[in-house]
């Protein structure tokens, strides 16, 4: 999602601080930084579309001492500082007059700085360094991560930044964030920006589900393949149940990384009617033309891989199958899986609910149990 990108500032941990005017005495950033003696300090607003806006440019002195001065109160907002090469983020809440920042050069944008003067600064660094101290570990630490923001403006941008990667998946949250952030700045660019940022998102992903094979409220076709130990399982047993229907394989790394929030989600909600069918895209693709006796060595190999991951990752639902195809996996061809992990979540009547709800995994489940 490019597009959608180009309205995120920055990857987590790394983060920045803001260009100022110098001039008149009355507002004021100013800083003692170590290590940043005779250094370049600019100033800048910066905004949810990438565009910064230039509010000052100093020298620091000998011993890192810097003081970005302007006529006007700075307005709430998200600003960058740039100090040399290193740049650090920053929250004001339009409220302060002058602002001051300790720290070392070599570790700012880990936001290991004391600030004093501004209460909105205080609480955007102290989220910054709990986050990278303690990453959230799931979807639900970084919603929790995110409400921390101590206002609607600082929410919302760490709301790109915590759960950016997987947009659409996270529409409830961006709305909301959307909702608050217009109620609070009225007119601003940054509700603008905002906005537009979720009128994007909302717009990619109906494009995506519109190009999928198999489509919300539509009923899931059966699968029924052996499991490891030849048993034949179907899909459609589980009825009455909601199930996650999870094609992964053992050779894929991402899907091994979301074993664990699987597992996680389903210890938690089995007793209450949620169960996993997993089809594993293990073995030998017939398509690929190989000897007879090297696709049935590399079928064996794959299916001792898959056996394997089963205990590794601890996935102790009972309905694991495979038909050891590969990418030849027929269940794989008629839900239209050209990339894994891929789920579809299906309702007590079998029909689909959500398509790839990996991150939002529970709280698409909720909607339902």
């Amino acid at each position: 999602m490019k597009s959608i990108r180009a309205f995120i500032l920055l990857a987590m941990p790394v983060l920045a601080i803001m260009y100022a005017c110098q001039g008149q005495s009355g507002h004021a950033i100013k800083g003692t930084i170590q290590n940043a003696g005779s250094l370049q300090v600019v100033l800048e607003q910066a905004h949810f579309d990438r565009s910064n806006v230039a509010m000052g440019r100093v020298a620091a002195d000998a011993n890192g001492n810097f003081s970005i001065e302007q006529k006007e109160p700075f307005s709430e907002g998200l600003y960058r500082l740039t100090i040399g090469a290193k740049r650090m983020y920053f929250m004001l809440g339009g409220d302060e007059n002058t602002v001051e920042i300790k720290g070392d050069l070599n570790t700012i944008d880990r936001m290991d700085v004391e600030v004093t003067g501004s209460k909105t600064f205080t609480c955007y660094a102290d989220v910054i360094k709990g986050l990278i101290a303690n990453p959230p570990r799931d979807p639900q630490g970084a919603r929790d991560a995110v409400k921390k923001g101590c206002s609607p403006l600082m929410q919302a941008f760490l709301a790109t930044q915590l759960l950016g990667n997987n947009a659409a998946q996270f529409m409830d949250d961006f709305k909301a964030a959307n909702t608050a952030l217009a109620t609070a700045m009225p007119g601003s660019k940054y509700a603008a920006d905002y906005a537009a940022m979720v009128t994007s998102i909302e717009t990619q992903a109906g494009q995506q589900m519109a190009g999928e094979k198999i489509k919300v409220g539509e009923m899931a076709p059966e699968i029924s393949l052996p499991d490891p130990t030849g048993k034949t399982r179907n899909l459609s047993d589980l009825k009455g149940k909601v199930v996650l229907l999870d094609f992964w394989a053992s050779w894929c790394g991402p899907c091994r990384r979301a074993n664990p929030h699987v597992v996680e989600v389903y210890n938690k909600y089995k007793d209450k009617g949620f169960d996993v069918f997993s089809v594993s895209l293990d073995g030998a693709d017939p398509r690929s033309g190989m000897p007879a006796e090297q696709a049935k060595a590399k079928e064996a190999d794959g299916k001792k891989k898959w056996i394997a991951a089963i205990d590794q990752d601890q996935l102790s639902w009972k309905n694991h199958v495979s038909d050891l195809k590969h990418w030849g996996s027929a269940p794989a061809a008629v839900y239209g899986v050209t990339g894994i992990p891929k789920t579809f979540l299906i309702g007590r009547d079998g029909k689909i609910i959500a398509i790839n709800p990996r991150d939002n995994l529970e709280q698409e489940l909720l909607k339902v149990l």
